[in-house]
């Protein structure tokens, strides 16, 4: 797979020191419960500012790990679909290129126009070999 983008070890460094701010932060607001109206406002105020930092340092760090592993994911399964994308184009080619030509009676290129004998064994064979091809290509 292609280099997977990480935090560079000084954004994550700056991202663990603003989180360890912040719970500093929330220990000095935990002692500062018994304050006035006026001063217990000012200091949410304060909070709620320093909050959005911390959440966005802390959404760099384990963000941008779940983030890596949903895109692996995401990559492995287009992969997978690519290659049956492919095999059901080539089973269609095969079907279409076996395909009874037009004009072979009323409504060519159904089993019923074929006739019988012979020509609906063929029928038979061609149906053979599709179900053959098909089961290769969607084991």
């Amino acid at each position: 797979m292609a280099d997977k983008p990480q935090l560079s070890r000084a954004a994550a460094a700056i991202a663990i020191l603003v989180l360890v701010a912040f719970a500093g932060l929330v220990a000095f607001l935990i002692g500062q419960v018994d304050k006035d109206e006026t001063a217990w406002t000012r200091l949410a105020w304060i909070f709620a500012s320093v909050e959005a930092i911390a959440f966005g340092a802390a959404g760099a760090l384990f963000g941008s790990s779940i983030q890596r592993e949903r895109a692996e994911k995401a990559e492995a399964a287009a992969a997978e679909n690519t290659r049956d994308a492919a095999n059901g184009r080539a089973l269609a080619e095969a079907i279409k290129a076996e395909a009874p030509a037009e004009g072979d009676g009323e409504g060519a290129g159904t089993l019923e126009s074929l006739g019988t004998g012979r020509q609906r064994d063929a029928a038979a064979s061609i149906a053979a070999r599709h179900a053959e091809l098909a089961k290769r290509l969607f084991p």
